[in-house]
């Protein structure tokens, strides 16, 4: 069932093959290994461990989203359930995350067809945009390869889609399930030898296992080839509408009264609408010279709207009730007594106070006319909406080839582009009323029209991204071969406030440099191959984090963005040996790596909500571990066995800010602490058993350790438990075409958490279950679920 391929070797043998017998086949091997930022099989690729997955592991039966099939297969991956939709978890490998949501450090870069996927305003990753059953191959290359850019600190995933050259046929698959799962996918492709088409349809909808979590897809894809004696091209178009409800982490106290499958507040729903194009061209210069040529066009809009509780309270100003932000009651009494003795005070548009007592939408923000026909203290809860609108393009190149020179072999990559993007994103909070009467209420909210226009964003930001890259695979013998390449990358983010102007606006130029070097060895004797390797990548700090950046303005991601001291440039450099055993019936692979990170970019909590905060940089962290990896066939058994240990840390001192930690704010955190929401062991063993060739079963048993809860960087608190998941599967393929499969995940109903953070739930729950004292949020890990499927194809 699942029949991942770790190949970190594999391109370096077919080097030293080539320097013995070079000709056709030898470099088809070579078309077979490679990856580079174009998506082209390639010599460009650094040496390092390379996960690979093909269609078969792709194929709807085994989840329904990418992030789940990466999280399900690939070994030093896992998830942190923040919302509990399958579309939308923090997929994190070797420390670093890829995620949907903005308030997260984003460390692993994502290419489609040789263009960069993730958003230009976070570089956050929208995990439902593409069906995966459109994809040919998905590549995780490890480590902080510079030849991939932006965000490639922990390392990038590389996918290639399907076209009418590689599936030849017309398929349709239904798929069907516990809590509501209904889909159905198309998929055609062919050819004529020189055109080929490929499209995908696909539909999928479901209730959720949570309470009020119902989610649906709609996705197409398709790509239109050619190909010619000298010169293959590509265009490939996909469009998507989509509607997401996630409603996130629930207070640990309020699972015994309502369950595991409760909500807090809602809804949290986010809609993504992605329309986008890309024409590659890939000409064979000579034979040994090829050049390969991609540009795209990319729009997606993200509409989020979710529910909250209140940052504000009733208080009365002296002449009329208001809302202010909640603040201690001395200073809101001491500035009544001010008011009060105050006669110009009533008179006056416009009122300043101390910023620690804001008192919200008095006078030139909203009269308290406008909320005069409601009791103050009736509006609990904010609506947050949001918008951003990110559009993007670009162009890029890469020239390759083959020198000889004395006894060498250089096999050299020469790569450049531009990306621009343009992105508008706007956002507002409308007081509201919290349905929380009884324990029967849905915890929803209803907007009263009356909107905090302090909270009011509205940004227009313009990137420009220009990058030059080289990479010299040299072959020194027939055991002997190393690499040399490096990046250069410029980016200019130009930001525009539609609000304000002057000191306090979000206005700013902001303009980063950086060139990344690496370095690397192999060796290769036999069915032996070793390889060590440095490599250096950098990320640029991001818009939204640029705008997010005031620890005196903390703000509501989101939703709300503040004025911008500077945050500096991410810079990892990774260390790394690895090496791989092949033997007649499997083989062994083992990699040690070490990645320090200088000005980590993090997300400081400064709310009662695990959203509110403002982003900082973090002088040192490191992630260093090891993988241990064993595919082992005995007859018609395949059994495949992955170990890995990571010690994600940081390195340097700081203060967390953290106002919802059990022992109060302002925790120290000290170097050798470990990361939150980062298990330290993972371990899988799968077996695939072929009773026959049309009937195949499936069993494969997941464990993952302990880990902090965000929010306790300094590791004061407990830690959510380690668990282990077993998923049972089974496949019946009919000689007509038709196939059937039934997979049963959580096979024994374990309750886990993969998530857990710090909130504020007495405010919510208070009055209804008083005894919920605790600051804990979890994100429950889902329950045993049974997925049916059948597919034709013909």
């Amino acid at each position: 069932m699942k029949r991942r391929s770790v190949s970190f070797s594999m391109l370096i043998m077919s080097f030293s093959t080539m320097a013995q017998h070079p000709g056709p086949e030898i470099i088809e091997k070579l078309v077979i290994t490679g990856v580079s930022p174009l998506g082209v099989q390639s010599v460009g690729s650094i040496y390092s461990v390379n996960q690979v997955l093909d269609s078969s592991d792709l194929a709807p039966q085994y989840g329904p989203s990418l992030a789940r099939l990466l999280d399900s297969q690939l070994f030093s991956v896992s998830i942190n359930d923040v919302t509990n939709n399958p579309f939308q978890p923090d997929v994190q490998y070797r420390g670093f995350t890829a995620s949907p949501l903005l308030g997260l450090p984003q460390g692993l870069s994502v290419y489609l067809n040789g263009t960069r996927f993730n958003e230009p305003f976070g570089d956050t990753v929208n995990w439902d945009l593409l069906p995966t059953s459109a994809l040919e191959q998905v590549s995780l290359v490890a480590g902080a390869n510079p030849l991939f850019g932006q965000n490639t600190l922990g390392g990038a995933l590389v996918l290639r889609s399907k076209n009418g050259f590689n599936f030849e046929q017309n398929k349709i698959s239904l798929q069907a399930g516990d809590f509501g799962q209904q889909g159905i996918n198309f998929e055609s492709g062919g050819n004529n030898e020189e055109w080929a088409y490929y499209v995908n349809v696909n539909s999928y909808q479901e209730d959720g296992w949570r309470d009020y979590s119902d989610s649906e897809i709609k996705q197409l894809f398709s790509t239109i080839s050619y190909q010619g004696d000298n010169h293959f091209s590509e265009l490939t178009l996909a469009a998507s509408d989509n509607r997401l409800i996630g409603n996130g982490a629930i207070p640990v106290e309020l699972i015994p009264f309502e369950g595991r499958d409760a909500i807090f507040t809602r809804p949290d729903q986010t809609e993504t609408a992605l329309r986008f194009i890309s024409l590659k061209n890939q000409w064979t210069l000579s034979e040994d010279t090829n050049l390969v040529v991609n540009a795209y066009y990319r729009k997606n809009e993200i509409v989020t709207y979710n529910g909250d509780d209140s940052d504000y309270e009733e208080c009365d100003i002296g002449f009329g009730e208001t809302l202010c932000v909640e603040d201690e009651d001395a200073e809101i009494a001491e500035l009544d007594d001010d008011l009060e003795g105050d006669d110009e005070a009533e008179e006056d548009d416009e009122f300043e106070a101390d910023d620690a007592v804001h008192f919200v939408d008095y006078a030139a923000l909203t009269p308290l006319e406008d909320i005069s026909s409601f009791d103050a203290d009736d509006i609990d809860g904010t609506a947050n909406t949001s918008l951003t609108k990110n559009q993007s393009s670009g162009i890029s190149a890469e020239l390759s080839g083959k020198v000889e020179a004395a006894s060498l072999v250089h096999h050299w990559t020469a790569g450049l582009g531009i990306d621009v993007a343009s992105i508008d994103f706007s956002s507002d909070t409308e007081f509201a009323i919290l349905n929380n009467d009884s324990a029967e209420d849905s915890r929803d909210v209803m907007g009263i029209g009356v909107y905090d226009l302090d909270s009011m964003v509205r940004l227009t930001t313009d990137v420009r991204h220009l990058h030059l890259f080289f990479s010299d695979n040299i072959v020194l013998n027939q055991q002997w071969s190393l690499q040399l390449s490096g990046r250069y990358n410029r980016s200019d983010i130009d930001m525009v406030d539609g609000v304000e102007t002057g000191p306090g606006s979000l206005n700013g130029e902001h303009q980063f440099n950086h060139f990344n070097p690496s370095f690397a060895v192999h060796y290769q004797t036999g069915d032996l191959s070793v390889y060590s390797s440095y490599s250096q990548s950098s990320r640029t700090p991001s818009p939204a984090e640029l705008s997010c950046a005031d620890e005196d303005d903390p703000c509501k991601l989101p939703n709300g963005f503040v004025a911008d001291p500077p945050l500096e440039q991410v810079v990892t450099n990774t260390i790394e040996l690895g090496a791989q055993w092949q033997y007649q019936n499997g083989q062994l692979s083992a990699a040690i790596y070490s990645s320090d990170s200088k000005d980590d970019i993090i997300f400081q909590q400064a709310g009662d909500r695990p959203s509110v905060g403002y982003f900082v940089n973090v002088d040192k962290t490191r992630r260093q571990g090891i993988e241990l990896g064993l595919a082992h066939s005995i007859d018609k058994l395949d059994i495949d066995a992955q170990f890995s240990y990571l010690q994600a840390t940081f390195e340097s001192s700081f203060m967390s800010f953290s106002p919802q930690n059990p022992l109060g704010p302002n925790r120290q955190v000290n170097p050798r602490d470990k990361i939150p929401g980062q298990p330290t062991t993972q371990a899988s063993i799968s077996f695939d058993y072929a009773v026959s060739e049309a009937f195949a079963l499936n069993a494969d048993i997941n464990y993952s350790s302990s880990q902090y809860f965000r929010g306790d960087e300094a590791n004061e608190n407990r830690q959510l438990s380690g668990y282990t998941i077993v998923n049972l599967a089974a496949s019946y393929g009919f000689e007509n075409g038709i196939n059937l499969a039934i997979r049963l995940e959580n096979a024994f109903d374990e309750e886990f958490e993969t998530f857990g953070t710090y909130g504020e739930a007495d405010e919510v729950l208070g009055d209804l279950y008083p005894d919920i004292e605790s600051p804990e949020f979890i994100g429950p890990g889902q329950p045993r679920t049974l997925r049916l499927y059948a597919s034709y194809a013909f």
